[in-house]
């Protein structure tokens, strides 16, 4: 399925509740990502290694800033002092939602 050219665009970020990240994307689509999946996508070595165990400790899971850089990264500093980079195009494969998994026929946000 080939994607809106604005569908790697992040047009606002908002929490959703204590546990999640709201996206608003550039092609009108929304996604929900719990914090727990952003942390755990970071691509550092001590994430990768911290990923086989489980659970994390609650600061690693609870961001206190992030921002947009230049149009293309996301960046998340945790309150564990950790900072974490992604690619939009990486946050955007983060969406479990019905549309983005493969399932048109059921998209939760009918966009």
């Amino acid at each position: 399925m080939s994607r809106h050219p604005d569908a790697a665009r992040i047009e606002r970020l908002k929490e959703v509740g204590r546990y999640a990240l709201g996206v608003e994307w550039g092609d009108r689509h929304e996604s929900i990502l719990p914090y727990r999946n952003l942390r755990r996508a970071c691509p550092c070595d001590a994430c990768a290694a911290a990923a086989a165990q489980s659970p994390l400790p609650p600061e690693a899971e609870r961001p206190v800033d992030f921002q947009v850089l230049g149009e293309r990264s996301l960046f998340i500093r945790w309150a564990d002092a950790h900072e974490t980079l992604l690619l939009v195009e990486e946050v955007r494969g983060l969406c479990r939602c019905a549309r983005c998994v493969g399932e048109p026929d059921f998209p939760i946000t009918g966009r």
